[in-house]
């Protein structure tokens, strides 16, 4: 089987946290071979910590040149369409960060672009590649608990992004760059509570800008086709640290993701059953899925990304108009 070569644009947090390590799980059939950042000492010393024999790239152009089979785009929002599209252009396969693009129109022409061209275009939507939330979303899907008529989302913080995950990355809270807690943690969380309970028809949605130029509180009403509703409730701005939740009920009980596992609990049941999240079996991450893909042959890679990135432009269309928004889906996952 050929190695794929792989470039790395964009050396900051996000891909000293995740796309490096994944990458190493792969190491039989991918390699990063490329790295760039405007900041050449952080590619630099990305290199030197995971021990890569990788050329140093002055620019992307460069780095498409540098004979990489593929390309990880892991730089601030602002940059994921133009520099996919270019990417794209250059007949490179490419995983891009989360959000995928600004708005779903963007995201319609990277979609054409890779299909036109027979690339794999996927999102690293990583919760959709955590085994804990897929056996979570496996229970609903079982019926375990009935079919669901209601969830409760809750994940909040006492600081943004740029001082507690990764200080001095502040483009997450500047509109320039297309920052907010709207694009950082609704993607997850609104396409999660998606993946639970189905189809959305419509999102009522309320933000504030408590601390910073970008939205920095999210509150969200989705509801879905079934007629369920859920509750999205998130912030960077609480002034003390509160368990998150995530819940979901239905007619014969609830299940929660808690801090040690999956808890269900059954409305006939004395005692909540509890499954630790070391006893849920690993599944492929979005790097392997990404580099299988393009040696077998993509399908529809990118789809949980739009979906994700619909909805949030349904969360910031409806703040904006004070009513609710459809999100622009496509809902077929098959």
């Amino acid at each position: 089987m050929k190695k794929w070569k792989v470039g790395v644009v964009g050396c900051g947090k996000i891909a000293l946290a995740n796309h490096l390590p994944e990458m190493l799980t792969v190491a039989k059939n991918a390699e990063v071979t490329a790295l760039y950042d405007t900041v050449r000492e952080k590619a630099e010393a990305l290199a030197e910590k995971f021990n890569l024999q990788a050329t140093i790239c002055s620019s992307l152009d460069a780095l498409l040149k540098s004979g990489v089979d593929a390309v990880i785009i892991a730089t601030p929002n602002l940059y994921h369409y133009k520099q996919t599209l270019k990417c794209l252009q250059a007949g490179k396969h490419v995983l891009v960060e989360k959000p995928m693009a600004s708005s779903v129109e963007e995201a319609e022409e990277m979609i054409a672009l890779a299909e036109e061209k027979g690339l794999v275009l996927q999102v690293n939507q990583s919760l959709r590649y955590s085994a804990p939330h897929k056996k979570f979303a496996d229970l609903i899907a079982a019926g375990e608990i009935g079919v669901p008529f209601h969830a409760n989302c809750r994940r909040t913080a006492t600081t943004s992004p740029d001082k507690g995950w990764s200080p001095g990355a502040t483009w997450f809270v500047q509109k320039k760059y297309k920052g907010s807690l709207v694009t950082d943690i609704a993607v997850h969380m609104a396409d999660f509570l998606y993946w639970c309970l189905g189809p959305v028809d419509n999102v009522m949605a309320q933000t504030l800008n408590l601390d910073h130029e970008v939205p920095d509180n999210v509150n969200a009403l989705i509801r879905f086709k079934t007629g369920a509703t859920a509750t999205l409730e998130l912030s960077w701005t609480f002034p003390c640290n509160l368990e998150d939740r995530f819940e979901v009920f239905g007619p014969e009980g609830a299940i929660a993701m808690t801090n040690e596992g999956i808890v269900i609990h059954k409305k006939n049941r004395k005692q909540p059953r509890l499954i630790k999240y070391s006893a849920i079996k690993a599944i492929p991450n979005s790097h392997k899925v990404f580099i299988d893909s393009i040696a077998k042959g993509g399908n529809r890679n990118w789809l949980y990304g739009r979906n994700a990135l619909a909805l949030c432009m349904a969360i910031i269309e409806s703040n904006k108009t004070q009513a609710a928004a459809v999100p622009a889906m496509i809902e077929s996952e098959k």
